[in-house]
Parts: C-alpha cells; structure tokens; sequence
C-alpha cells in the first residue's frame, strides 16, 4: 500500500477498540469495534515496518535479516491515526496507521 493511499484510507478506518501485546508469546492481540480479533506476531510486524528506510530495502530488494526471536518492548499510539511498536532489535521508526495495521490485521485471519 502506498502512503498516498495509506493517508487515505487511515482517516476512513476506526482505531482498535484494545491492543494487547503479549510479549511472552510475542504476539499482539488486536480487537477492532466491528469484532475482528486478531493475533500478529512480532516477526509479522517487524517485517511489515512501512518505514522509508524499511520500504526503500524492500523495494532495492536488499534482504534484511530480522531475528525469528524479535520482541517487541513497548508501543504507543501515536497521535490519533496510528501505532507506533518499539522492536527488541532497538528498531522503532515505523508507524502503522489504523488502515495499515487493519490490512495486516485481515491478512492474517
């Protein structure tokens, strides 16, 4: 998804109604208001990191190795429109905007 459409669609699309982070099992819980549940893994979220240093890798096709065992050691929700994960790899640039996190959400449910 490409920012433009990212900014679109992030103002259309409610926030969660809970984030659990679950970090034993390095998994976050996500509820959104219309009842989707759903669990993203850690790895899953670092992976999907939309930032410009991560987005320019993947578009180089730069392989980037992400330890299988990544946690994640706090979150917060930035501002209204998104979430933003501190990775155990000291990583923490990425922001999933609601739309975003959604899509990542349905992809794995």
């Amino acid at each position: 998804m490409t920012a433009e459409a990212l900014a679109q669609t992030s103002t259309a699309t409610e926030p969660p109604s809970q984030i659990r982070l679950r970090r034993k099992q390095k998994m976050v819980e996500v509820t959104w208001p219309d009842g989707l549940e759903s669990r993203l893994s850690c790895l899953t979220l670092r992976k999907s990191c939309a930032c410009s240093s991560c987005s320019s890798a993947r578009q180089k096709g730069v392989i980037s190795l992400i330890d299988a065992d990544i946690g994640i050691d706090n979150l917060n929700v930035h501002g209204v429109s998104a979430m933003q994960f501190h990775f155990s790899d000291g990583h923490n640039r990425g922001l999933y905007p609601w739309a975003y996190l959604r899509q990542l959400c349905e992809q794995v449910s």
